[in-house]
């Protein structure tokens, strides 16, 4: 059998326990919450990132998005990044950002290197078309 009072019959209506009638509620059973929160890493315990790596990352996304030939200094100063980070022992971050900076560096050149070939095989068949 249960250890709970039965329900109130229909119509009849009593307080919560943790409502007192004649004054103020009653406090509940469990301390309140702590009125600090407790203290996290903040993202200035991290280690800067290096300007090279963010110079990296950037010319990476403008060598894709506008002017492939950018892509050839994304990969020159993401890797002068990577030897900076490594150099470092751990003082500078942004390994990763110097990583995607030669990578999309790379895609530039090869979208760069298609682009290329494209007008080269669009020059050849107008002079033969022409000729």
């Amino acid at each position: 059998m249960s250890d709970y009072p039965p329900p109130p019959p229909p119509g009849e209506y009593r307080q919560p326990a943790s409502v007192n009638p004649s004054g103020p509620p009653i406090s509940p059973a469990y301390p309140a919450p702590p009125e600090h929160p407790p203290a996290y890493p903040t993202a200035a315990a991290q280690s800067p990132s290096s300007g090279k790596a963010v110079a990296a990352l950037v010319l990476g996304i403008l060598g894709i998005v506008s002017c492939q030939p950018l892509g050839i200094a994304a990969i020159i100063v993401g890797n002068q990044a990577a030897e900076e980070i490594a150099a470092s022992g751990g003082r500078l971050g942004g390994d990763g950002m110097a990583k995607v900076g030669v990578i999309l560096g790379w895609i530039a050149v090869a979208l760069l290197a298609l682009v290329i070939v494209g007008f080269a095989f669009f020059f050849i068949a107008l002079a033969v078309a022409s000729g």
